[in-house]
This record gives structure tokens, C-alpha cells and sequence, in this order.
């Protein structure tokens, strides 16, 4: 009788931490990353300004990809520059507050959308590219209204948002329709001869596997055991080359639910997301016989893996699907 209260103070004990890291200690862990690496006066807007620049160079007849901001060339997508020509026509000080607005919203609207509490907002990758001004916030958004043309939309401003709608194909076919009609209206040749601007990327985070490329087939293995449980989100991280720190923002439907993965994915280190990966698939494959074998274990492996509630030692592995989200069909939003 003892030994069964003991077990039951010490579950108790444990959902009380793990309610106390999801609401007070998750939020200050956040704080605290922003503080330390994110909140830095040099680069407030710069990708917002440098994006900007680009497009005007562009409309001007210039090269855009010859546009540098802090020393850094501009490397996106041809696409990219066609969301930008509008507001080429204001001012730059006035192009660029809007795009820093409309980041900035768009990162509330995904919060809200996930159903996540207002410091999300703090979630290191995402604030990442909030201060930076970069678009990257409202590609995530378009991809998570779940409709074909704010896919195809999220593609053209960003060319790695096709990644997540693999698990959507007739989203990503829409996608590519859009790109292929729109390619008479932007400088492809001009892209093509710079190399595609993959110089340009020399200096990026890099924080995926391509980092270390002998590391790339573990991490495509794990994507692929992890296919139905929401890896979609996390492969432009995991293996896109010459990632920067804001990528890992993709990633924010997959950690829904899950504070130590959310708390890990928060640390801007490279190759995070890949071992993250790796790990999952682990679990996924493995997590049934060793929990088994190992009862124990099993909270640990619950806490890490942020198993769905219900989950118990001797059941399938836990699922990596958003917690509290029925199987979405492949053509509508996963997650």
C-alpha cells in the first residue's frame, strides 16, 4: 500500500515539474535565449531593409543578388522579390516598419492558430526572425491556414516552404503552377547566373545536417520514420542546406505540447533539430520494447518525446503528431 502511494506522490510530483516548466520555466528559458543572442540593435530589421533594397534594385534594373546589407548579399528566391515590388514605391523607412509589422502579426496569428499561449511569441527561432524582419514568419503562417494558394503563396516567398507540403501534394502542386506561371515576371536567368546566390550563403548558421554531411542519410531515415508523425515540420531545419536560426521556426507545429523539445529546439545550436530527429525516430521505432523491458524509463521517454496523454509503456511508440489534433488527411493542413 505504501509502495502505491509513493508512486502516486511521485507521478504527482512530476506533472506538477512538468506543468511548472511548460508555464513559468519554458517562458523565462525563452526570455532569457532572446536576451542573450536574438535582441541585438545592429540587426533589428535588417533582413526586413535588406529584402527591401533588393526588390528596388531589381525594379531599377539592377542585380539584386549584388545587394548587401552588413557585408551580407542578398540570397533569396527570385520569387521572393515579387512580394516586395509593391511596396517599393514608399519610402524605405516606411517599407520596412510595415514588413516589420506585418511579421510581427504574422507570428501572433500562428501562435493563436497552434493554439499556443502568447509568449510563444518568445520562442527563440520565431523571435529570431521577428527582429530580423524576416518573411520567414509569414511563410509559416500561409502554410498553416491550410488552403492550396496560401501554400503556393508561402512557396513563392519562400522557396524551402514547398518542403512541408510534401505531406500535402496537391498543395505543393498547386505551388509549383504558381512558380512556373509567374517565372516570365521575375529575373530567373539573372538568379541562374549568379549560381543560384548559393555563394552567398557562405556564411550561414548552418545549423543542419548538412553541417556535417555524413550525418544527412541518419537524418533522412529518421524523417522518413517520423512521416506520418508531423516531419514535415521538421525538415527544412533538419536537413535544408546553409540553414540560419530562424528556420528552426518551422518546426513550431511539431513541438506543440512538447517543452523539452520546444526547450532544445530554443538553444541556437547547430545540428539541434537533426539529433532531435534522429532521436524521435528512435523512440518511434524502439519506445514499445524498452519501456517494456524498462518501466521506468517510461516518463522520461514521455517527458523528452511529449507523448500525447494516455500514452503507456507497452503501447506503440508515442506519436509525434500535434497532441490533441485528429490525423489530418495529406491535402489539408497536417497538424
Amino acid at each position: 500500500m505504501r509502495d502505491v502511494d509513493r508512486k502516486r506522490t511521485l507521478a504527482v510530483r512530476r506533472e506538477g515539474l512538468g506543468r511548472a516548466l511548460a508555464r513559468i520555466g519554458l517562458p523565462a528559458w525563452f526570455a532569457v535565449i532572446d536576451l542573450l543572442w536574438i535582441v541585438k540593435p545592429d540587426v533589428l530589421a535588417i533582413d526586413a531593409r535588406h529584402y527591401q533594397r533588393a526588390a528596388s534594385a531589381w525594379l531599377a534594373g539592377g542585380d539584386p543578388w549584388s545587394v548587401a546589407e552588413s557585408g551580407v548579399y542578398y540570397a533569396a528566391g527570385p520569387h521572393t522579390l515579387l512580394f516586395y515590388a509593391p511596396t517599393s514605391i514608399l519610402p524605405l523607412s516606411v517599407a520596412v516598419t510595415f514588413w516589420m509589422v506585418l511579421g510581427l502579426a504574422a507570428a501572433a496569428w500562428l501562435v493563436r492558430r497552434l493554439g499556443l499561449p502568447a509568449w510563444w511569441l518568445l520562442f527563440p527561432p520565431l523571435a529570431h526572425a521577428v527582429w530580423n524582419g524576416n518573411p520567414q514568419t509569414l511563410m509559416l503562417a500561409l502554410l498553416l491556414v491550410g488552403h492550396p494558394l496560401a501554400s503556393a503563396a508561402a512557396v513563392g516567398l519562400k522557396l524551402y516552404g514547398a518542403i512541408p507540403l510534401l505531406a500535402r501534394p496537391r498543395h505543393l502542386l498547386v505551388a509549383a503552377v504558381a512558380l512556373i506561371v509567374t517565372l516570365p515576371l521575375v529575373p530567373w536567368q539573372q538568379y541562374l547566373a549568379d549560381g543560384l546566390a548559393v555563394s552567398h550563403l557562405e556564411g550561414a548558421w548552418n545549423g543542419s545536417a548538412w553541417r556535417i554531411p555524413i550525418l544527412i542519410p541518419p537524418t533522412l531515415l529518421g524523417l522518413w520514420v517520423l512521416r506520418r508523425h508531423g516531419a514535415e515540420w521538421l525538415a527544412v531545419p533538419a536537413v535544408w542546406p546553409e540553414t540560419q536560426f530562424y528556420y528552426v521556426s518551422t518546426a513550431l507545429p511539431a513541438v506543440r505540447g512538447r517543452p523539452f523539445l520546444a526547450a532544445a529546439l530554443a538553444l541556437p545550436m547547430p545540428l539541434m533539430t537533426p539529433v532531435i530527429v534522429m532521436l524521435l525516430a528512435i523512440v518511434e521505432v524502439l519506445g514499445r520494447r524498452f519501456c517494456a523491458r524498462f518501466p521506468r524509463a517510461a516518463p522520461a521517454i514521455r517527458a523528452f518525446a511529449g507523448a500525447a496523454p494516455g500514452w503507456q509503456a507497452g503501447e506503440r511508440g508515442a506519436s509525434f503528431a500535434m497532441p490533441g489534433r485528429p490525423k489530418a488527411n495529406p491535402d489539408r493542413l497536417s497538424g
